[in-house]
C-alpha cells in the first residue's frame, strides 16, 4: 500500500467514518459501541498498516468529540456529546482491535515470546502494583482525590477524582511493562508483561479504589474499581505499543512524568493561561519525535513515538468524559488533552519530518 493511499485512508477513518458513525449511534441514544465499530473498520481499511490503523482510530474519537460537540448536541437530550461517549474504554478497545485485523493477529515472533518468564513478568506484576497504590495513597494523602460529595472549593469531585482512578493504574502499568523489559527475558515480550502489570494493578490497585470510594453517598463504589481496571487495560494496550514499536516508550515514558508533575504542581490547573499549558508538552512531543526520526531513519516512527504519550492522556480523560455541568478541574483538562493530542499530531509530523530531512542531508565531516 502506498504512502498516499495510507494517509488518505487514515484520514477517512479519522475524519469521515468516526464522526459519522458516532452521529449515526448517536441517534439511537447508544454511543458506547462507536469505538469499536470505528476500529473495525480501520483495521480492514489499513491493512498491513497496524499503527497507523491504531492512531486513526484514536484521532477518530478526538474528531468526533469535536464535530458532535459542534454540530450534533441537539441529536442527544440533556447530555453533552462527549459525556454521551465516555463511561467505558471503548476507543482504546477499538484501536485494539484495529492493530490486531491490521496486522492480521500478533505479530510473527511473538508465539515464542509468550513462553513463561517468571522474573520479568513477577517484576512487572509487583512493579505496577507498588506504583498504583503508591499513587492511589498519596493522592489521597496529598488531598489530589478526595472521595467526597463535595469538594468545597471546587464543587462535586467524583469525575475528577474518577479520571485520577483511571490515570494512576495507567501509569504504572506503563512504567512498569518498560522496566520490566530491560530485565533478562523481558526483551521482545510486548503482550505478556503488559498483562502481567495489568494484573498486579488489577489484584492492588482496585480493591483500593473500591475502599477509598467506599464513603460516598449515592455513588456506587465499584465505578471506582471499575475505573482502576479501565485504567489498567489502556496503560496495557499503550505498554504493549510501546514494547513493539521503538521510541514509542520514550514518549510514553516521558509524558507520564511530565503529566504527573503537572498533577501535582498544579500546571494543569484552569488558572494557568492555555499557552503555558502547552509549551511543555508540545516541546516535549517535539524532541521524542526529532530524536526518534533520527534515530530510526523513519518519519512513521517518529510520529509515532511523539503522539502516543498525548494519546495515552487523552485516552484516559476520553474514558471519563469532560462533565462540563460538574467542575472545571475536570472540563478544563479534558479539553487541554484532546487539543493537546490534536496539536501534537503537527507538531510531530513537523519534527520528525525536520530530524529525517537533516539526517539524509547531513555529509561526513
Amino acid at each position: 500500500m502506498s504512502n498516499v493511499r495510507v494517509i488518505v485512508l487514515a484520514a477517512v477513518v479519522a475524519l469521515v467514518l468516526a464522526p459519522s458513525l458516532s452521529a449515526l449511534l448517536a441517534v439511537t441514544g447508544h454511543l458506547e459501541p462507536a469505538g469499536v465499530l470505528t476500529g473495525l473498520a480501520a483495521g480492514f481499511l489499513l491493512r498491513r498498516q497496524p499503527s497507523t490503523a491504531a492512531l486513526a482510530t484514536l484521532y477518530g474519537s478526538a474528531s468526533a468529540v469535536l464535530i458532535g460537540e459542534l454540530f450534533a448536541e441537539g441529536l442527544l437530550d440533556e447530555t453533552d456529546f462527549a459525556d454521551a461517549m465516555a463511561g467505558w474504554p471503548g476507543w482504546v478497545l477499538g484501536a485494539v482491535l484495529a492493530y490486531l485485523i491490521a496486522a492480521q493477529g500478533l505479530p510473527r515472533g511473538q508465539a515464542g515470546a509468550v513462553k513463561p518468564a517468571v522474573l520479568p513478568m513477577g517484576a512487572a506484576a509487583l512493579i505496577a502494583a507498588v506504583l498504583s497504590c503508591a499513587q492511589i495513597v498519596a493522592g489521597k494523602a496529598f488531598g489530589m482525590t478526595e472521595w467526597v460529595d463535595y469538594h468545597p472549593y471546587d464543587g462535586p469531585g467524583w469525575y475528577r477524582d474518577l479520571t485520577s482512578a483511571t490515570w494512576y493504574p495507567a501509569a504504572s502499568v506503563v512504567l512498569a511493562s518498560m522496566i520490566a523489559s530491560r530485565m533478562p527475558g523481558g526483551r521482545g515480550r510486548f503482550v505478556v508483561l503488559p498483562l502481567a502489570a495489568w494484573f498486579g494493578c488489577a489484584m492492588t490497585a482496585g480493591p483500593v479504589q473500591y475502599a477509598q470510594a467506599l464513603g460516598l453517598d449515592g455513588k456506587p463504589a465499584v465505578v471506582a474499581l471499575l475505573a482502576s481496571l479501565a485504567g489498567s487495560g489502556i496503560g496495557a494496550a499503550a505498554a504493549a505499543a510501546a514494547l513493539r514499536h521503538g521510541g514509542t516508550g520514550l514518549g510514553l515514558v516521558s509524558f507520564v512524568l511530565v503529566f504527573t508533575a503537572g498533577e501535582v504542581t498544579g500546571v494543569w490547573m484552569k488558572d494557568l493561561p492555555l499557552l503555558w499549558s502547552l509549551v511543555g508538552p508540545l516541546a516535549l512531543i517535539a524532541v521524542v519525535a526529532a530524536w526518534t526520526a533520527w534515530r530510526d531513519a523513519s518519519l512513521r516512527s517518529g510520529v509515532v513515538a511523539g503522539v502516543a504519550g498525548p494519546l495515552l492522556v487523552w485516552s484516559v480523560y476520553l474514558t471519563i468524559g469532560s462533565r462540563n455541568y460538574d467542575h472545571s478541574s475536570q472540563s478544563w483538562p479534558y479539553w487541554l488533552a484532546l487539543l493537546t493530542a490534536l496539536m501534537a499530531l503537527l507538531i510531530a509530523l513537523t519534527a520528525a519530518g525536520l530530524a529525517r530531512l537533516g539526517r539524509a542531508t547531513r555529509t561526513p565531516v
